[in-house]
């Protein structure tokens, strides 16, 4: 076979190149933007002998990129390849970050990687102590019920893997807690034993009382060293959130049926401690009650009188008793009324009343009304009233 000379070799290169997308794709563009287009491309096309050629040069350059694409994938230093055999890993986490004294403590082992982590065995410790009825296969989850405040636990979990890799790993907790205490500035009767609740408008003070652990020890956070986030109603409150912020003060916007939701998270700034309480506030109406009273001690004795019935002649002596007012006795407005008529208050003492009866043959009924007002409040008013039947 004769050899093609140099023209005849150029004559393919020039056809295989005005063939090429790319030239065709310039010459469309050349086209498009009435710009000359290389005739010569058109006028040239490859000989016979130039045909062959250009298939030599083809599979030339097949052969060529094959050869170093296999080099490319098969000459990777062992260092670079991926590792194909990786051990899983392993995470434990905790629900809540930190119990409280008498509450229920959840561990869940985690395991993560390529290799399949099913059917792995799972072996428990708390203080070092074997937990048998928690260990076995894929039991990735404890349950421990805490002891009281100050207690020292460590959860150790060690872990066999159906492809035999082993891993342990272990948490520390100190059970900690705080008390939630509040306390309004309405008003009740001193001989009252009984938790004194908000009405509207009133002051409500509340305090976090902590004893809180750093984890694993006994050495207790001092309180300036706590984050304190305070939550109203699901609203957080910012301003009044932060280190040492263990009180919290409001005034109580709402009517009569309310309750204020409190929530108050307690935190250490590495986030390794963290205690939530929440407190329900009711919001109550101010109230009034009438009982019989000792007219030398002025002392209030027996319960609230709601009917009664008396023989003649007798004295009655009554005193009413507000609770909840936002304002003491003495700032309260007292109106006494006796079957609707109203009578009139005497002395400095206006809560306290007497009805004097004398020997009469007549059975009769009436009924006493005592009402309160805050001057200062339409909405603080309260009554009571009391049935006496008379013979």
């Amino acid at each position: 076979m004769k050899r093609p000379n140099k023209n005849e070799f150029s004559d393919a290169y020039e056809a295989i190149l005005a063939w090429s997308p790319a030239k065709r794709e310039q010459n469309e563009l050349h086209r498009t933007m009435s710009l000359p287009v290389d005739d010569e491309c058109r006028r040239r096309r490859p000989s016979a002998r130039g045909k062959l050629y250009f298939c030599l040069v083809g599979a030339f350059t097949i052969c060529f990129s094959s050869f170093f694409t296999a080099s490319a994938q098969f000459g990777l230093p062992a260092n670079q390849l991926p590792n194909l055999n990786m051990r899983p890993i392993l995470t434990m986490t905790a629900e809540p970050t930190t119990p409280s004294p008498n509450s229920i403590l959840n561990i869940t082992a985690n395991l993560y990687g390529i290799t399949t982590v099913n059917n792995s065995n799972f072996t428990w410790f708390v203080n070092d102590i074997k937990q048998k009825d928690s260990s076995g296969l894929n039991k990735n989850t404890f349950l421990l019920r805490t002891g009281n405040i100050g207690t020292i636990y460590k959860i150790t979990v060690n872990i066999a893997t159906p492809g035999g890799d082993s891993l342990s790993d272990s948490m520390l907790f100190t059970v900690s807690d705080f008390d939630l205490t509040w306390s309004a500035s309405s008003r009740a009767p001193a001989s009252y034993k009984g938790k004194i609740l908000p009405t509207k408008n009133s002051a409500v003070k509340i305090m976090a009382l902590p004893t809180v652990y750093r984890p694993g020890t006994k050495v207790l956070v001092r309180t300036d060293n706590l984050i304190f986030n305070w939550t109203v109603d699901d609203k957080f409150q910012s301003a009044k959130s932060g280190a040492g912020k263990s009180s919290l003060a409001f005034t109580i916007p709402d009517f009569v049926g309310a309750n204020k939701s409190v929530l108050l998270n307690i935190k250490t700034v590495d986030g390794a401690v963290s205690l939530n309480k929440s407190v329900e506030i009711p919001v109550v109406r101010p109230q009034t009650v009438i009982r019989w009273v000792d007219p030398k001690t002025e002392a209030p004795y027996g319960g609230a009188l709601k009917n009664l019935s008396v023989k003649l002649p007798v004295s009655l002596n009554f005193i009413a008793q507000n609770y909840f007012f936002n304002a003491p006795p003495d700032g309260l407005r007292w109106q006494w009324f006796v079957n609707g008529e109203e009578a009139a208050a005497a002395g400095a003492k206006p809560w306290l009343a007497s009805l004097n009866f004398p020997d009469i043959k007549t059975v009769f009924s009436i009924q006493i009304k005592a009402e309160a007002k805050n001057p200062d409040s339409d909405l603080e008013t309260a009554q009571a009233t009391v049935n006496i039947n008379i013979k």
